[in-house]
């Protein structure tokens, strides 16, 4: 590649303008000409969709979502070379690399892992490598002090040299919490971080998971914006506790189409389809998902009476709560049959009362109908999880 300074003349500049000048003009450029004569290829994608190879994808999600198995159960994939959750992947080695669970955990989750797509686990010796750091008490990538130079340390090293070593093309590393030891609301701190692991990445060919938690506010990433603004793919999980059911959303995606969702099962301590689930698993699930949404159906009538001071009833009568809610838009039209069972799962689960309703009727005497528990209009109970289905 040329270089422009070559042919500056620098007589008269002085000598710190002279070498900044150069400097600058130093950065190498791409060869237009003999690039012209080449046929571009498309970024190459380790897990399709998901993860790129050469890049860092970040990986967030609250916790109980699943992110540790879900990152372990695509490293055994690519390790296995056999498909899963709907992903054709080619066999490449895998590096997971956990600072929360210990060994006992590891082998717990990969013997279940193993089973559910049918690899023996012998059979991955050497093309899948699991690793606890968990207990370590240096287990940053990087140190950034307040007032020094940024370092790479012994462990960022020892893990490039492992991706070297082994010919890993996925890492998945659980998580950022553990290996970044700046401020996560620092732009700097994080942009640096973020950089050495996408040189990393640039460097090995590896596709690196990197996996961490959102924050209090709802952002799917915890602190400063630099950590979405860093990545060029970044995906999160949601979860319903209610049924189990996981949505992976592909929420930032330079190298592919944004926006996509996968819907998969927890089931016997690995993930899958909901398509690949045995038929009475099936049955049970669409039976679950629908009284879950049936009861969000329910709630969603209840609230918008409170809110319009027009108290209901769970007894017989011209203010019977399904029937009343069987005409209403929020119901979605379900009918009254579905709306009492909605009513009688939700009692069961401490998550409506009858109550005095806060108003009174005109004539100073409280108005006694259906509401809400306190705690789950509080958010503060699993019962509230009753309409949270996505």
């Amino acid at each position: 590649m040329s270089n422009p300074a070559a042919s500056m003349d620098f007589a008269d500049m002085e000598p710190d303008d002279a070498r900044n000048l150069i400097a600058a003009a130093a950065i190498p450029t791409l060869d237009l000409v003999k690039l012209a004569k080449i046929e571009p290829t498309p970024k190459r994608f380790v897990i399709p969709k998901l993860a790129p190879a050469g890049e860092v994808t970040l990986f967030t999600g609250p916790g109980g979502a699943g992110k540790s198995l879900l990152a372990q159960q695509l490293a055994t994939a690519l390790a296995a070379g056999t498909p899963t959750l709907g992903f054709d992947i080619a066999q490449s080695t895998a590096i997971y690399i956990t600072c929360e669970d210990d060994a006992e955990q590891l082998h717990w989750r990969q013997a279940h892992i193993c089973k559910s797509l049918a690899v023996k686990m012998d059979s991955l010796a050497g093309s899948l490598h699991l690793a606890s750091l968990r207990g370590g008490l240096d287990n940053a990538l990087a140190l950034q002090p307040s007032h020094g130079e940024f370092q790479l340390t012994p462990v960022y090293k020892g893990l490039e040299a492992q991706i070297h070593r082994t010919g890993a093309m996925f890492v998945a590393l659980d998580n950022v919490a553990h290996l970044f030891a700046g401020n996560e609301n620092d732009r700097g701190d994080v942009t640096r971080f973020v950089n050495a692991l996408n040189r990393m990445a640039g460097e090995t060919g590896a596709a690196i998971l990197l996996l961490g938690h959102p924050n209090k506010s709802g952002d799917s990433y915890s602190g400063s914006t630099a950590w979405l603004n860093a990545v060029r793919s970044q995906i999160t999980i949601d979860h319903n506790p209610e049924t189990d059911v996981r949505l992976l959303n592909l929420n930032k995606a330079n190298y592919g189409r944004k926006g996509e969702t996968l819907r998969f099962i927890w089931h016997d301590w690995a993930f899958v389809l909901e398509s690949d689930l045995p038929a009475n698993n099936a049955q049970a699930l669409r039976e679950t998902v629908q009284a879950s949404a049936d009861n969000a159906l329910f709630l969603a009538c209840l609230r918008e009476r409170v809110r319009q001071k027009r108290a209901v009833s769970e007894k017989q009568s011209s203010s019977y709560a399904p029937k009343v809610f069987a005409s209403m838009a929020e119901s979605k039209r379900i009918g009254t049959t579905r709306l009492e069972a909605a009513m009688e799962r939700l009692f069961r689960i401490n998550a409506i009362e009858r109550g005095e309703m806060g108003w009174d009727d005109g004539h100073r005497h409280p108005v006694i109908g259906l509401r809400e528990t306190a705690g789950v209009r509080a958010g503060n109970t699993s019962a509230a999880n009753a309409g949270d289905y996505p």
